[in-house]
């Protein structure tokens, strides 16, 4: 398989929210992404078969709104049955970043599904429970009016151009009675 076309296994959040200021919310996931090269990276095989990570500057992590609510409910729950299936299936190109991409799907005036998915090369199911946490904190902070404090989240290890082993993942627990406890997960997915 080329480095072109090679996928990467992922990992899938799927969350139900409630009263989503959906503007606000793309917001705090900036904040939480924007001070770290997680967005921004690629990755590529080298010779040794360690992946290599490589920073594309112009790299951005979006959040996709989609709006559901001219659907009927039994309708929506296939369509995004459908839509998470298709997404796992696909994979993750290995050579583009950003290695996530993230939909927050209005499915009513107040109820929403945010689903985000990831590279499992890029962290692990830990990393991003912490990540999810980090962007509900600063999600409130705006909310408050204030500013999110800078992401903890720590740099890949290995530098800008670094070997990076199958499986590398950023340090640190996410804390397991948080308020992110009971988030739905589907993977890993291997393609």
């Amino acid at each position: 398989m080329s480095a072109i076309s090679e996928e990467l296994r992922t990992e899938q959040f799927v969350m139900s929210l409630r009263g989503v200021v959906p503007y606000v919310y793309e917001q705090a996931w900036q904040s939480v992404l924007d001070g770290t090269p997680l967005p921004r990276t690629a990755l590529h095989r080298g010779p040794d078969g360690l992946l290599r990570r490589t920073l594309r500057p112009e790299a951005r992590f979006r959040l996709q709104i989609v709006d559901w609510r001219a659907t009927r409910a039994e309708v929506q729950d296939t369509r995004l049955a459908e839509r998470l299936a298709g997404e796992s299936a696909a994979g993750l190109p290995l050579d583009r970043a950003p290695l996530m991409c993230a939909t927050l799907i209005r499915r009513s005036d107040r109820d929403w599904t945010f689903a985000w998915r990831y590279a499992r090369e890029l962290m692990d199911r830990r990393a991003g429970l912490r990540i999810l946490e980090e962007a509900a904190d600063a999600y409130a902070v705006l909310l408050r009016g204030g500013i999110p404090r800078g992401a903890a989240v720590a740099a890949l290890p290995g530098g800008a151009a670094g070997a990076v082993p199958p499986g590398t993942a950023l340090p640190g627990p996410a804390s397991p009675g948080g308020p992110l406890a009971g988030v739905r997960t589907r993977g890993p997915v291997a393609r």
